[in-house]
């Protein structure tokens, strides 16, 4: 009897893996350790927002918005969804729109935590190239994202 159960707990808990994957197979970059599940539902950490950013608020425009100025973005996972940023490395809702991964082909770097630190990495499957986002919110210029 507890084979039994055991057995049919081990199917149904690889179902529904099976499908949490496939519905966020696009969700996030693999690698992002701030995407997990706890107690059966998907959390997710988003960076903090820095201090020392809040006067910028004002002049971010939401690429849904207003036409890119830049050939790529920047993806950041958040409780709501994936989010399209420009001009920052943080989630904004000013500066920020629901993704168009999987409908628009873009260059993109994926905000993510990686080795228990933020950083900016090229490559969704894989990590390519990463560079840390530093606490003041300068980073060192990163290659051409590729087109995902």
């Amino acid at each position: 009897m507890k084979l039994t159960h055991r057995l049919i707990r081990n199917i149904a808990l690889a179902l529904f893996a099976a499908q949490a994957g496939a519905a966020g197979a696009q969700a996030t970059a693999p690698y992002n350790e701030a995407v997990r599940m706890m107690n059966g539902k998907r959390v997710v950490e988003v960076a903090p927002f820095p201090a020392h950013m809040q006067g910028m608020v004002p002049a971010f425009q939401r690429p849904d918005e207003n036409p890119p100025m830049t050939p790529y973005v920047n993806v950041v996972e958040t409780p709501g969804g994936l989010m399209d940023c420009r001009g920052t490395y943080w989630y904004h809702p000013k500066a920020c729109s629901p993704s168009t991964f999987g409908k628009e082909k873009t260059g993109r770097q994926w905000v993510v935590k990686l080795k228990g630190q933020w950083q900016v990495c090229l490559g969704r499957e894989a990590p390519q190239a990463c560079i840390p986002m530093a606490p003041d919110g300068r980073l060192h210029a990163l290659p051409t994202p590729p087109q995902e």
